[in-house]
Order: structure tokens, then sequence, then C-alpha cells
């Protein structure tokens, strides 16, 4: 399961918001840490909803949109990348996390 400590709290924020602004239930669950990643199936739409998440923050960023506060939307995205694509990778579906990632890049 997606963990976040307390000083993460602002990506986690972030997490929930991009999440629910794409309208994805697996995603905003997995982001408020009450699902895990268990399937390839779950490990492929969450690495594209992260990565559809990344598009919007940027859109923020450039905006200079702040998210409940959050004004450092790159700072708060990256830690948020390392925490969704670690626990990705520690449940196994590191070849999904690449691959899907690889796949949402080239388009």
């Amino acid at each position: 399961m997606l963990e976040f400590d307390e000083d993460e709290r602002n990506a986690q924020v972030l997490g929930i918001h991009y999440a629910k602004k794409i309208d994805n239930k697996l995603a905003i669950e997995f982001m408020s840490s009450i699902t895990s990643v268990s399937t390839s199936e779950q490990a492929e739409e969450l690495t594209k909803a992260f990565w559809e998440m990344v598009d919007l923050s940027i859109e923020d960023n450039e905006n200079d949109v702040s998210i409940e506060g959050i004004s450092d939307l790159e700072f708060w995205m990256y830690k948020l990348f390392n925490d969704v694509s670690g626990c990705i990778e520690k449940r196994g579906f590191k070849k999904q996390w690449d691959e899907t990632t690889r796949k949402v890049k080239s388009e």
C-alpha cells in the first residue's frame, strides 16, 4: 500500500487532487492509502493515471496554480513520483511501470 510520512503530506494531497481530477477510482483509492496494487493490470492503470496526473500538474505549475495552499507543484510531484514508482516496483510490477511509462512517453 502507498503510505506517506507526515512530511510527505503535500505529495499525498496532490496525488488525491489529481486522481480525482482525472476521475480514476483506483488512483483515488491508491493515493488515499486505501488500496494497494495487486495485479499487473492495476499497475498499468496506475502508471497511466500517474502520468496523466503529471501532465495536469505541469499545466497547473506553468499557470502558477496553487492546490490547497501547495504552490511548489513540481517539487511535490517529484516526491509523489518516487513514492508511486517505488511502491509499484516493490509490489513486483517494475516491468509494468517501465513498459507503461515508455508507452505513455512515446505517445
